[in-house]
C-alpha cells in the first residue's frame, strides 16, 4: 500500500489517545464499552488512511502503444496511405487488455486518437501545420497519452527526417519514462526538384551604383529555368538559364537606383518536374545609401507641383506616384524615409494600403506628412480609418456649438442584387450597413438620422429620430436584409416628404443603389426638394453599368456623383458624405497662421520674437488636436491646427491642414521660405541613420530566429548600456516589440520566433545619454529545411538512434510486433480512499448500536421466530403458560357473569386439575399481603436490571406488619390441603416463574 498524502499518517497518534479516552470504567458493561471502543478505533483508522490517499499497488499485464505517424510536406499523399495502412493492420493484433493511441505530427503535433482498447482506426480527421517535421514534440505528446497500469511503447512511421527540434533530448526523457520505442522507416517515391539555395547581395549599395546578385540553384537533373529578380515588388530582371545536374551559380549585374532599403527577391520557374514549389524562391535585402527618399502621393499632380521641385532643391529624391500605383504591403515602403501624402480621398487608398502606412510609421519608424486640401481629414472619409490613428489630429470637430445640425437621411438599395458578394468576400448589403453605421458615429448628439430602403416599394427601417442612442439606431440599420426588384421614386418620395418638413438646418438625402430603375421623376423631385427646402441629394452607384440619370439627380439635387467598381469604398465615402453635407469642416477664408510651439520645423523661418513673416493662407479642413499632439501654427476664427506634429511610435507624424498648391496656398507658393519650410518638415519626420555605427544580423536557431547587434560608437568604442529595443514586423504586418540584452562589449541580442515564411522588418532604436541608435533592418525567413534537398531524403540515422536510447528497435515487416507483450508489467496504484469512507459509514450505525441497544434472551428469541418461523423452547413455554392463564381469566370471566364466587371458582380450578379435571371452576387464591407483593415486584425489576448490564436498584426493606388491635379477629389459616394458594394470581404467578427461573 502507497499513500499520496503520506503526513496525513500523523494522525494515528490519535488512536491511542481515543483508546484511553474510551476505555470502559464500569465493569457491568465492560464487554459492550470494549466493542463499542473497538468500532470507534477502527473507523477513526480507517478516516484517517482515507486522508492520506492510501493506495493498492498491483501489477497488470497490459500494453499501451502509441503510433507517431508522419504527415509532413516531405510524405506524399501514397506514403501517408501507407504508413496509415500499417497502424491499421497492427491494431488488429491488439490483446484483450492492450491499447492503442495515435499522434500525427509536421510542425505541431496533434492527438489523433486517445489511448483505448477499440481496435479500428476509424477516419482521419486532425490536420497539423505540414511545413516542418517536429519528431521531438510528438514524443512529448505521445508520453502524455500513456495510462499508469501499462507497459509502455511509442512506434515512430517517419521517413527519419526531422527538421526542428531536439529529438535525442525527447528520446531520453522515454527512456528515463520506460516507454520503448521502435520505429518503421517510409521512403517517399520524389520527382526530380530544382530549389534556389542561396541569395547574395551587399549589405550596404551607393545610390546608382552598379553591384552583383549572385544566385545558387541545386538541380536534381539536367532543365532549363526561368529566373525572375524583384526589387521592392518590381520585375527588375527577367532571364532563362541552363542547369546542370547539381548546384549551379549565376551572377546578374544589377543598378542600384535611388536610395532607400531595398529588398531582392528570386523566383525560379523549372521547365521540367518540380518536387515543392515551395523552395522555388528566396529573398534578401540591401540598403542603397544616398540622399533621403520620399514617396509622394497624389490623385492630381496639380496638388504637388510646387512642393516636388522644392524637396529636390533641398537635395531629396522624390518619387511621384497615384496611390493605386503603389503596392499592398509593408516591403515596398521601408525604401522610403518618409511619405508625403497631399489631398488625396480615403475611398483611393484601401485599408490594406492604410494599415501599412500606419505600420510603417508606428513599427519602423517611417515619416508622414499629411497634406490637406477638399478632398483630405474629415471631407476625404478618413474618419475611424487606420491612418486617422497616425495622424495628430483627429478628423472630427469636437466643439458642437460650431457645427449646424443635420438632418441626415439613408435611403439604400435592398433588392435581390445587393446581396451580390464582392472581391472583398463580403455582401453589398453588408458593407452599405457598415457605411451607415460608420456615418452615425461620425454624427453629434445634436444631428437627427433616419434609415430607409427601396425594392418594389418604400418603408423606414429607422425612423428619423436625435442620434442620442447611437447603438439603438445603429441596431436597426443592422436589420437591412436584401431581397425583391428597385423601385428609387419609392422610396424618394417616403424620404423626401420627411426631410422637407424637418427644421434641422443641414438636410441631406445619401441614395446607394447597384442597379437600374424607371427615371421617371427622380431629377425632377431632387431638384424640387433642393430649391425649395435645402435639401441636398447625394448618389452612390455601385458598377460601371449604372443608368446615367443617376449623376444627374446628383447635380439637381445639389450633392455629389460617385461610381465606384470597388465595393470597399462605400464605409468612406459615406464618411466622406456626412463631413461635406455639414458644410462646416472646410474653412476658406483668408487668414494668417499664428505660431504656437516651437519645432525644428520652423528654424530660421521665424524672426526672434518667434512669430513666422509668412504671406496669409486661404482656407485649410477644421480639425480637432489630440491630446498628447503639438500644434506649431494655429490659424481661423476657432483657432484651429494648421500644423500639429507627433511622436507616434517609433516613427513621426506632421498635419498640415491647408494644402501646397495654389488653391489656399497661393501666396506661399511665391514665398522665399516656402522650399525651406517644407524640406525641414520632412526632415523632422526622417529618424533613420545610414551613418550608424550599428550592425545587425539575424540567425536560425532551431525554430527560433537570434537577433545579434553590435554597436559602436563614431570613435570606435563599444557602445554599452544602450537599452536598445527592436519592432518587427511580420510578413503579415504583425508587430511586436523585443528588448535587447547585452551579453557582451557591444554587443546586445534577443530571440524571437518567426511564426510564417517571408520578409521581416526589423527596427533597432535606442542608445545612451549621448549616442543615439535608429537602424532598420531586412531578414527573411526562408523556406523550411522540409523542401531542402541538401538534407537526406530518407534514412534510418535519427531513428536508429532513437530507438537504441529506448531500447526499441525496427519492426518494418511485421505490424503485429507493434503489440508484442516484451516489456516489462508496470506497477499500477489504484486509489482505495472511497472504499475506506464507505466502510467507516457502515461501521457508524453497528457502533450506534453496540451502545444505545439492549437485546435479552428473549429479544433473540424473537428475532430466531421471526427469521425462521420456528419457536424456540422458551418461547414455546412461555406461550402455554400464557395460554393457560387466559384460558383461567375467560372462564373466571363467566362465572362472574353467572354470580359463581371466584374464590370458589379458582379453589375448585385448582381441586380439578390437581384431581385431572381441567374443566373444573378454579378456586379463588388466597389474597396476598401488599408488602409481599411490593417484594416480589422490586425483585422482579432488579432481575431485569441486571439482564440489561446495569446497575441493579437496591430493595426498600420490607414493611413489618402492625400488630391488630385485639378486637380484630385473627385471619382464619389456609386449609392443609390447599396448596401453595396464599396470595393474588400475581403474586403466584411471579414465585412459579422465578421456580422455574432459577431450575
Amino acid at each position: 500500500m502507497t499513500f499520496t498524502f503520506a503526513p496525513a499518517l500523523v494522525l494515528l497518534l490519535l488512536l491511542p489517545v481515543a483508546a484511553y479516552i474510551g476505555f470502559p470504567r464500569y465493569g457491568y458493561r465492560r464487554t459492550r464499552d470494549l466493542t463499542s471502543l473497538v468500532l470507534r478505533l477502527i473507523i477513526l483508522l480507517l478516516m484517517i488512511l482515507a486522508i492520506s490517499g492510501a493506495q493498492v499497488v498491483r501489477s497488470a499485464d497490459k500494453l499501451a502503444v502509441v503510433f507517431l505517424v508522419d504527415v509532413s510536406d516531405s510524405i506524399d499523399p501514397a506514403t501517408q496511405d501507407a504508413e496509415f495502412a500499417y497502424v491499421a493492420e497492427a491494431m488488429e493484433s491488439m490483446g484483450i487488455n492492450d491499447s492503442a493511441g495515435i499522434v500525427l505530427f509536421g510542425t505541431n503535433a496533434v492527438v489523433e486518437r486517445q489511448v483505448n482498447n477499440v481496435r479500428e482506426l476509424g477516419e482521419i480527421q486532425s490536420a497539423p501545420v505540414t511545413s516542418n517535421t517536429d519528431l521531438a514534440e510528438a514524443i512529448r505528446l505521445g508520453l502524455a497519452l500513456f495510462p499508469a497500469d501499462a507497459a509502455r511503447r511509442m512506434v515512430i512511421l517517419s521517413d527519419g527526417r526531422p527538421t526542428v527540434g531536439d529529438t535525442e533530448a525527447a528520446a531520453g526523457l522515454a527512456a528515463a519514462t520506460d516507454v520503448q520505442i521502435d520505429y518503421v522507416l517510409f521512403r517517399p517515391e520524389r520527382s526530380a526538384d530544382v530549389q534556389v539555395t542561396d541569395v547574395s547581395v551587399p549589405t550596404t549599395v551607393g545610390a546608382d551604383q552598379v553591384f552583383d546578385l549572385s544566385i545558387s540553384i541545386e538541380a536534381e537533373e539536367e532543365t532549363t529555368a526561368e529566373v525572375t529578380v524583384y526589387a521592392s515588388g518590381e520585375i527588375i530582371l527577367q532571364d532563362d538559364v541552363e542547369l546542370n545536374e547539381g548546384q549551379n551559380r549565376r551572377t546578374f549585374s544589377l543598378r542600384a537606383g535611388e536610395s532607400g532599403f531595398r529588398d531582392f527577391r528570386v523566383q525560379i520557374d523549372p521547365a521540367g518536374e518540380d518536387e515543392f514549389a515551395q523552395n522555388n524562391s528566396l529573398s534578401a535585402f540591401s540598403r542603397v545609401v544616398g540622399p533621403p527618399r520620399v514617396l509622394i502621393m497624389a490623385t492630381d499632380p496639380q496638388e504637388v507641383q510646387f512642393i516636388v521641385p522644392a524637396l529636390e532643391e533641398a537635395g531629396l529624391d522624390v518619387d511621384l506616384r497615384a496611390p493605386d500605383e503603389l503596392p499592398v504591403g509593408l516591403v515596398p515602403l521601408v525604401q522610403y524615409d518618409s511619405i508625403i501624402i497631399a489631398n488625396v480621398a480615403a475611398r483611393f487608398l484601401s485599408n490594406a494600403r492604410m494599415e501599412a502606412i500606419d505600420s510603417y510609421v508606428k513599427d519602423l519608424g517611417g515619416g508622414l506628412v499629411f497634406i490637406g486640401g477638399p478632398e483630405s481629414y474629415g471631407p476625404g472619409g478618413y474618419f475611424m480609418t487606420p491612418l486617422e490613428d497616425t495622424l495628430p489630429v483627429e478628423t472630427r470637430i469636437r466643439d458642437q456649438q460650431r457645427l449646424p445640425q443635420l438632418t441626415l437621411a439613408y435611403l439604400v438599395d435592398t433588392s435581390g442584387s445587393m446581396g451580390a458578394v464582392g472581391p472583398s468576400g463580403v455582401q453589398n448589403i453588408e458593407l452599405a450597413k457598415e457605411a451607415i453605421i460608420r456615418s452615425i458615429e461620425f454624427l453629434q448628439p445634436t444631428d437627427r438620422a433616419g434609415a430607409a430602403n427601396f425594392d418594389t416599394a418604400g418603408s423606414w427601417i429607422a425612423n428619423v429620430q436625435p442620434v442620442q442612442d447611437r447603438r439603438a439606431l445603429q441596431s436597426l440599420i443592422a436589420t437591412l436584409r436584401p431581397g425583391g426588384g428597385t423601385d428609387i421614386l419609392a422610396g424618394m418620395n417616403l424620404v423626401a416628404a420627411e426631410l422637407v418638413q424637418d427644421p434641422a438646418d443641414r438636410k441631406h438625402i445619401i441614395l446607394l443603389t447597384d442597379g437600374g430603375a424607371n427615371p421617371a421623376g427622380l431629377v425632377e423631385l431632387s431638384e424640387q426638394i433642393f430649391e425649395e427646402a435645402d435639401v441636398t441629394t447625394s448618389v452612390i452607384a455601385i458598377g460601371a453599368g449604372s443608368a446615367s440619370f443617376l449623376d444627374d439627380m446628383a447635380n439637381a439635387g445639389g450633392g455629389n456623383f460617385y461610381l465606384i467598381d470597388n465595393v470597399a469604398q462605400i464605409p468612406t465615402i459615406f464618411t466622406q458624405e456626412t463631413v461635406l453635407a455639414t458644410r462646416s469642416y472646410i474653412q476658406e477664408e483668408e487668414f494668417f497662421p499664428q505660431v504656437t510651439g516651437i519645432s525644428p520645423i520652423l528654424n530660421a523661418i521665424t524672426d526672434g520674437s518667434g512669430q513666422m513673416s509668412a504671406p496669409p493662407l486661404y482656407g485649410y479642413v477644421a480639425t480637432t488636436r489630440k491630446q498628447t499632439a503639438t500644434t506649431i501654427m494655429a490659424g481661423g476664427e476657432y483657432q484651429d491646427p494648421i500644423l500639429a506634429q507627433w511622436q507616434y511610435g517609433l516613427g513621426r507624424s506632421v498635419a498640415f491642414t491647408s494644402d501646397a498648391t495654389s488653391r489656399w496656398s497661393a501666396d506661399w507658393v511665391n514665398w522665399e521660405g516656402y522650399s525651406r519650410f517644407w524640406a525641414q518638415t520632412v526632415e523632422w519626420t526622417i529618424t533613420d541613420s545610414a551613418d550608424s555605427n550599428v550592425e545587425m544580423r539575424v540567425e536560425m536557431d532551431g525554430e527560433e530566429a537570434r537577433v545579434i547587434v553590435d554597436a559602436r560608437e563614431e570613435g570606435g568604442e563599444f557602445l554599452n548600456g544602450a537599452g536598445l529595443q527592436m519592432s518587427l514586423v511580420d510578413p503579415g504586418l504583425d508587430s511586436q516589440q523585443v528588448e535587447l540584452q547585452q551579453v557582451a562589449p557591444g554587443r546586445y541580442e534577443a530571440s524571437f520566433t518567426p511564426g510564417s515564411e517571408g520578409s521581416y522588418i526589423l527596427r533597432l532604436g535606442g542608445g545612451t545619454g549621448e549616442v543615439s541608435v535608429s537602424e532598420t533592418a531586412g531578414w527573411v525567413m526562408s523556406y523550411s529545411p522540409e523542401y531542402d534537398l541538401r538534407i537526406s531524403p530518407a534514412g534510418v540515422g535519427i531513428l536508429n538512434d532513437v530507438a537504441e536510447i529506448t531500447g526499441g528497435r525496427e519492426i518494418q515487416d511485421d505490424p503485429t510486433r507493434a503489440f508484442e507483450h516484451t516489456l516489462q508489467a508496470q506497477a499500477a496504484s489504484s486509489p482505495i480512499w472511497m472504499q475506506l469512507l464507505i466502510a467507516a459509514l457502515l461501521l457508524l450505525p453497528v457502533d450506534i448500536a453496540v451502545r444505545r441497544l439492549v437485546v435479552t434472551r428473549r429479544d433473540l428469541a424473537r428475532l430466531w421466530d421471526a427469521a425462521f418461523g420456528v419457536a424456540s423452547a422458551a418461547t414455546a413455554e412461555t406461550s402455554e403458560r400464557m395460554s393457560s392463564l387466559m384460558s383461567a381469566r375467560e372462564r373466571a370471566r363467566e362465572q362472574i357473569e353467572q354470580g359463581v364466587s371466584p374464590s370458589r371458582t379458582v379453589s375448585e380450578l385448582r381441586r380439578n386439575r390437581e384431581a385431572g379435571d381441567t374443566d373444573a371452576a378454579p378456586e379463588a387464591p388466597k389474597p396476598v399481603s401488599i408488602g409481599d407483593e411490593k417484594t416480589s415486584f422490586a425483585a422482579l425489576r432488579q432481575r431485569q436490571q441486571i439482564s440489561r448490564g446495569e446497575e441493579p436498584t437496591p430493595s426498600a426493606p420490607k414493611p413489618q406488619p402492625k400488630t391488630p388491635p385485639a378486637s380484630t379477629p385473627k385471619a382464619a389459616p389456609p386449609p392443609a390441603d390447599s396448596g401453595d394458594s396464599s396470595g393474588n394470581i400475581g403474586s403466584r404467578l411471579l414465585k412459579r416463574r422465578r421456580t422455574d427461573d432459577e431450575k
